[in-house]
């Protein structure tokens, strides 16, 4: 196996969204720095972007930002940093406005304007979908990789980053190929984790988010936040979707077996147009309670609409070929869902422009912590293109400054920490698929996951934690290929852990956080709840409360004030 060393000025962990704007912005303002990109997948994937259907948040005439600021401040139960979401609008348009610039399209009315779908019952969030349903994230990916390749950005993929490097600062990263094996070495006078956050392989559409980053920046003493939140969707239970955010203001909604739109049940305001992780929750009640299945119900969208769900190209595409070709459209027949977690909302701390609390570490898009577990569409193409911006030119002022890298990391600790890497080759033992689908099997049930009580979530913790010690010493990989699903496998254990921690820590009902024993919010917790590794190196957990006295709008109403959730004796 072969050693490269790379020296550059900014490395950005991930070749997503947020790394790509980064990238971008960063060489806008300092074109003679190097710039490089490293990703695990394929170079210039564009990460879960490519992916996405392309619809994009933002803040346009006649909507102002306070207006939309009010919005998620509500929306987000009062957890909402007023200052960052803020910055975030302001920019959103720009961003926008880039896209098309770039070539992307974007639906217009008959005046031109752009068609919009409301969002969530919010008074002013709105959705502007994209022209190309099921290829809208993918032409953003190839749009902006064209930018970059005019700047000559340097771009890696299939290059698995397993630790940082520290000299008094956050100095570089070392890291392996995943096809050959060969070690890396990368020295950089600034670090942006832009690679998202963790999750649980649940579908390839969230496949590739494990939060291996998330346990690296740990690992070297940052701060994590929002672990008690994750995203728990809605999905067909054959077959992988996207696209409720623009189906359920049109219309859509779930009906139980006895053919009852059910939303109305628990929430007579809202009804089924309302986030999804609420919807989820009362998915696992109807089932809980002999209700289910539950089938999606499409027959009151309106025939002029469809074009605005129908994929016209794209992976989002081949699915429906595929579907009709087995005799189920979408559009047409009753589908059964069913609850599915996906990724966590956990991530790193940091300020407005990715500054996290370790010295040469900027964080951007989701790999940093910014909703508290709820989602509006088109809301993560918003904040991970901003984001990565802001890091990328906060990147460029910091180079301005930064002395140039000087690691100490001596030839014998270059050759220890890579014998350590590939030591699980080669040998017997538990391979990684088997370590994650215990995992799975831990985290997924409904009081864990959805319907979250002391009772289940001390059960996980126990499990997590002999899987923690028992299992992933005992994992093995054959190949480079799959050391790379072993340390993705390790990321997917800390998340899980964390997460269960973390949702223990957090005795109330907030945002996208429901405990069944604990249903009500509790004013004295609207606080962050952040992670640190303490002097021992175990996991400490503290709390920021939300600084409301130096906020611009004050804490008014919530959006769990339009649910009404019963508790469960199991739960008790």
């Amino acid at each position: 196996m072969n050693m490269h060393h790379i020296t550059t000025d900014v490395l950005i962990m991930g070749g997503g969204s947020a790394g790509l704007w980064a990238a971008y912005r960063c060489s806008e303002l300092a074109p003679e720095a190097r710039i490089c990109i490293v990703d695990k997948g394929p170079r210039d994937w564009g990460g879960l972007m490519t992916m996405a259907g392309g619809n994009f948040e933002a803040v346009l005439p006649p909507d102002n930002v306070d207006e939309w600021v009010r919005d998620f401040i509500y929306y987000f139960d009062g957890l909402c940093d007023q200052d960052l979401m803020e910055e975030i609008l302001k920019r959103s348009a720009d961003r926008l406005h880039d896209y098309e610039r770039f070539g992307c399209e974007f639906f217009k009315k008959e005046d031109g304007s752009m068609k919009y779908v409301p969002q969530r019952g919010l008074d002013h969030v709105k959705l502007y979908p994209a022209q190309f349903k099921g290829r809208g994230g993918e032409l953003m990916v190839k749009n902006i990789v064209r930018q970059l390749k005019q700047r000559s950005v340097e771009r890696v993929g299939r290059i698995l980053l397993t630790e940082l490097q520290q000299d008094g600062r956050v100095c570089g990263a070392l890291g392996f190929d995943t096809i050959n094996g060969d070690f890396y070495r990368f020295d950089a006078r600034v670090v942006i984790a832009a690679s998202g956050m963790g999750g649980w392989k649940t579908s390839y559409g969230k496949n590739t988010p494990t939060g291996e980053t998330m346990q690296m920046t740990y690992e070297a003493g940052a701060v994590l936040q929002n672990l008690e939140f994750a995203r728990v969707w809605n999905m067909p239970r054959l077959f992988g979707w996207e696209g409720q955010t623009v189906l359920m203001p049109l219309g859509a909604r779930f009906v139980n077996a006895e053919g009852e739109p059910f939303m109305e049940r628990y929430s007579p305001v809202l009804g089924s147009n309302t986030d999804p992780h609420y919807t989820t929750m009362a998915m696992a009640m109807e089932i809980r309670a002999g209700r289910g299945p539950i089938t999606f119900d499409l027959s009151r969208i309106q025939q002029e609409n469809l074009i605005l769900l129908r994929p016209q190209n794209g992976w989002q595409k081949l699915n429906y070929d595929k579907l009709s070709a087995l005799g189920l459209d979408l559009f047409r027949d009753s589908t059964e869902w069913v609850p599915q977690m996906t990724v966590s909302y956990g991530g790193l701390r940091a300020d407005a422009w990715g500054n996290t609390n370790l010295e040469g570490l900027l964080a951007a898009g989701t790999a940093r912590a910014t909703e508290p577990g709820v989602y509006a569409g088109g809301f993560a193409l918003m904040t991970t293109s901003v984001l990565g911006h802001m890091a990328g030119e906060n990147a460029a002022r910091l180079l301005q400054t930064l002395p140039e890298v000087k690691s100490d990391l001596s030839d014998a600790e270059i050759t220890a920490r890579q014998q350590a890497l590939f030591a699980p080759l080669g040998k017997e033992g538990l391979t990684p698929k088997e370590v994650l689908t215990s995992i799975q099997k831990t985290v997924f049930p409904y009081g864990v996951s959805i319907l979250k009580n002391e009772r289940s979530l001390q059960t996980a913790l126990k499990e997590l934690e002999r899987i923690r010690e028992e299992d992933l010493p005992r994992m093995v990989a054959t190949d480079p290929h799959y050391l790379l699903k072993l340390h993705e496998t390790r990321g997917v254990a800390f998340v899980s852990e964390m997460y269960v921690r973390a949702s223990l820590e957090r005795k109330e009902t907030r945002a996208g956080h429901y405990r069944e024993d604990y249903p009500v919010r509790d004013e004295s917790q609207l606080a962050w709840l952040c992670l640190r590794k303490d002097a021992d190196s175990k996991p400490e957990f503290f709390r920021v409360p939300v600084p409301l006295e130096k906020y611009k709008h004050p804490v008014t109403r919530y959006y769990q004030d339009n649910f009404a959730f019963p508790t469960s004796e199991s739960a008790k």
